[in-house]
């Protein structure tokens, strides 16, 4: 009755509460993605700082792994219920194929797909409708160390929940005991931010969205000076929640659909009064799926992040942060976009052309702490042949262009050489497979690994312009062959637009 009282409190609050003013901070700025472990905390700490970030942790207060005690050896009555099944014929501690009557239960997805029948757990690998009934086939009996009996056909048969994680959930009364558990114990760290994905998973139990208030009253009421922050709005957690982030990872890849998605939810966060965020970008090492994240795809993500004026998460883990070779300049690069987003500096106008999807940008900090915004325009990548390649590279802009040269596979390139109808380019090095040159805007070139990490210093001579509209431009280098097979080299191109002077202001 008094649980009953407190939820029925709960809701008219919620109600009232949209009305009124929430009871914590709204906040838009971004934050660093914490791994939870102590070891690399003050290293997290310090990054995050350095970039002008909160620290936030990921939080599963209702997550049940299956080697707790509340699975196995005897599953606790808490373990919550999708709902009940009715088993067709009975089973002997034999069998390993069973059959229960039709139940729209299946329509749910699930991970490990669990049953529990009385004491015992079963999994199964699949599951098939053939008329009235669903068998399921490749069972394993007495999971997760329970006890493998025979039922009667009257025997009591759930469907568990489970999650991505491969774990169960609880039922109310137990969330409630994990979540208090687990803001006990955050109270005791000093994340400013805490972050709660999957919340629905919250309300899957009969109490729905007032379950997720009552979780989200409860992580507030032990840690009152943290920011929450979910990847949902309900109306029971409009109260509680200092913003809201979807979770979506970008990257440059997504353009097509990235703004016509974040203008319609801009439009929602907007009308319910809640601060947005624009989703979260991931820092990648090179592996063999993929290139190492570039100081490119990071300012396209922050640009929109600028124009949309909403903050993000960002996915930098600390293997990435000690072995990528741009890091500190990326954290710098985030300080400086989010410092200049806070601040207003991006007019509307602005605002409006950073939104383009298909733009990129690049923010340049003179002597004098003046800030500028370059329109940087960045070719597709072209593949070279080695013997005879010569493009037409086609400019917005007429500028000095940077370089970036990629050399995968076997073998190396020595003594480069770009010829433009404004000169030629030279390079008098050698790159072998697994490295990049990288030639900057200011004339500076280096030899790096995949990961940008600088390898040699290289001393660039001649002419680096490119005139606006269409240029003929032709690569030569010398090939060094490895069993027999060339290097694969790809080449990208960069220029810069006419930059737009950044005035900070407070509003």
């Amino acid at each position: 009755m008094k649980k009953t009282f407190t939820i029925v409190c709960l809701l008219l609050c919620t109600v009232v509460s949209f009305a009124q003013e929430p009871l914590v901070t709204r906040s838009t700025k971004s934050y660093l993605i914490a791994n939870g472990n102590p070891k690399d905390a003050a290293f997290l700490k310090d990054k995050a700082h350095q970039a002008g970030l909160d620290l936030g942790l990921m939080v599963l207060a209702n997550r049940i792994p299956t080697s707790s005690k509340l699975v196995g050896p005897k599953p606790s009555k808490h373990l919550l219920k999708q709902g009940l099944l009715h088993l067709q014929l009975p089973m002997d501690d034999k069998q390993n194929e069973f059959a229960v009557y039709h139940s729209d239960l299946f329509d749910i997805p699930t991970t490990i797909n669990v049953l529990q029948i009385d004491d015992e757990l079963i999994t199964y690998r699949s599951v098939e409708k053939v008329g009235d009934i669903h068998l399921f086939y490749q069972c394993v009996r007495g999971a997760f160390g329970t006890k493998r009996v025979a039922h009667g056909k009257k025997a009591v048969v759930y469907k568990l929940w489970d999650t991505p994680e491969r774990t169960l959930l609880p039922d109310l009364e137990t969330q409630d005991q994990m979540a208090q558990a687990e803001a006990k114990k955050l109270a005791k760290t000093d994340y400013p931010l805490l972050i709660f994905n999957d919340l629905k998973s919250y309300a899957y139990n009969d109490q729905g969205d007032l379950a997720i208030g009552h979780f989200l009253d409860t992580m507030h009421k032990y840690n009152p000076d943290k920011l929450l922050q979910a990847d949902l709005l309900t109306p029971a957690a409009w109260p509680y929640l200092s913003r809201v982030n979807d979770n979506q990872l970008w990257n440059e890849n997504m353009r097509n659909t990235m703004v016509e998605t974040l203008t319609e939810k801009q439009e929602f966060y907007r009308k319910t009064q809640m601060p947005w965020m624009i989703g979260n970008f991931k820092i990648h090492l090179a592996d063999k799926n993929r290139k190492a994240t570039s100081m490119e795809e990071l300012e396209w993500f922050l640009s929109k992040a600028a124009a949309f004026d909403a903050g993000f998460g960002l996915d930098f883990s600390t293997e990435a942060m000690r072995k990528h070779g741009l890091t500190h300049i990326m954290l710098n690069t985030i300080r400086t976009w989010e410092h200049l987003r806070v601040s207003h500096a991006f007019s509307e106008k602005m605002k409006e052309k950073l939104k383009d999807p298909y733009s990129d940008w690049h923010i340049k900090k003179e002597e004098d702490s003046t800030f500028f915004l370059y329109p940087q325009h960045n070719s597709r990548r072209y593949f070279c042949n080695l013997t005879d390649d010569r493009w037409e590279w086609n400019s917005p802009y007429t500028s000095r262009f940077a370089l970036s040269i990629c050399v995968e596979g076997k073998g190396s390139i020595d003594n480069l050489a770009f010829q433009t109808p404004n000169g030629t380019l030279y390079f008098t090095c050698s790159i072998k497979a697994g490295q990049y040159l990288i030639y900057d805007f200011e004339g500076n070139a280096c030899i790096t690994d995949l990961n940008y990490n600088k390898v040699a210093d290289v001393i660039a001579q001649g002419e680096s312009v490119l005139n606006e509209g269409i240029s003929p431009v032709s690569f030569t280098c010398e090939v060094k062959m490895e069993e027999r097979k060339k290097p694969d080299v790809t080449i990208r191109y960069y220029t810069h637009g006419e930059a737009e002077k950044l005035k900070k202001k407070t509003k």
